[in-house]
């Protein structure tokens, strides 16, 4: 297979910093004009054709992602773009799931669990997604690692209920639909169904976002005029959450930090603004995931760093 003549926008984050990667794309649609430009209701516009739930695959192969930066660990975003925009709409029950699939594009099989593989994960809901008109993004609930090296990557969309609120003028997502791609779809028009209905060889225009493993830094901000340490981390994955602790070793007690954290998940970063210790105190911090591993913090000459924590002295 040549390479797929659509043009994905890969990002990746670093630090507090942005980086863009152009490769090839993808999703479902059907031929629309030339053999290239296409457009689709899938899988989130199910309404438009009366129906209420689906079941949607599609799979990325790995070349794919050959450009992008190894650092970059966390798949933690999906970006779509529309092909006729309209007015903002809601899926009120959805489910994503990723996993590294031996299965290549134009080779799924149409039972959909012969192309799930054994690292599959609930990466979005089940729940309900607001999406605004023109085109929208779905951050992840939960970051999913991919190696391109193990495999290629499969989209899994489980649309429960796409009946949500919206009112558009004819819809349809931005797409391309080439037969020498490296991206395929299967679909059905039911949730629960075992096998697929349809299958096609086509990609939405959008974009997925890369992340790396964020480390912490801590410096020193002039804030209104007083010199005061700041603890900064990359606002994705978002499931990495500050903790503090006042020692470290048999007696450290880690504590979750959740007032005045400042920035959004939507990032690029987050940050906390500290009080100025006494002189002679210190204090630890870290990253931690629900895993429980704990990320190794980059640091400043004036700061002591440990394995997995951060300390701040004055």
């Amino acid at each position: 297979m040549r390479r797929w003549l659509l043009t994905l926008l890969i990002y990746t984050i670093h630090e507090s910093c942005r980086a863009d990667c152009v490769v090839p794309s993808p999703t479902p649609a059907g031929p629309v004009g030339n053999p290239y430009d296409s457009e689709t209701l899938l899988p989130f516009l199910i309404k438009q054709v009366g129906a209420t739930s689906l079941r949607y695959q599609q799979v990325y192969n790995a070349s794919v992602f050959t450009n992008i930066d190894p650092a970059c660990v966390y798949i933690t975003l999906f970006g779509f773009s529309m092909d006729r925009s309209g007015l903002p709409w809601t899926i009120d029950n959805m489910q994503i799931n990723l996993s590294t699939t031996q299965k290549r594009a134009d080779r799924l099989s149409l039972v959909f669990s012969e192309n799930v593989a054994a690292d599959d994960t609930v990466v979005f809901g089940p729940g309900r997604h607001d999406f605004p008109g023109g085109g929208f993004r779905i951050p992840l609930d939960r970051p999913f690692p991919y190696d391109p090296a193990l495999g290629n990557l499969l989209l899994d969309v489980r649309i429960f209920n796409g009946s949500g609120l919206f009112d558009m003028n004819s819809p349809a997502l931005d797409a391309q639909n080439s037969p020498t791609d490296e991206v395929s779809s299967v679909w059905a028009a039911s949730v629960t169904a075992v096998s697929a209905t349809g299958a096609n060889t086509s990609g939405l225009t959008g974009g997925i976002q890369f992340s790396p493993v964020p480390s912490l830094q801590i410096q020193v901000e002039s804030v209104f005029g007083t010199n005061r340490p700041v603890i900064r981390w990359p606002a994705q994955p978002s499931v990495f959450v500050p903790q503090t602790s006042a020692q470290l070793g048999n007696n450290e007690i880690w504590q979750a930090v959740t007032n005045n954290v400042g920035g959004s998940p939507d990032g690029p970063d987050r940050w906390i603004y500290l009080a100025t210790p006494p002189p002679g105190s210190s204090g630890f911090y870290r990253l931690i995931w629900e895993s429980g591993q704990p990320v190794q913090p980059a640091t400043l000459p004036d700061i002591r760093a440990t394995p997995g924590a951060a300390s701040q002295t004055k």
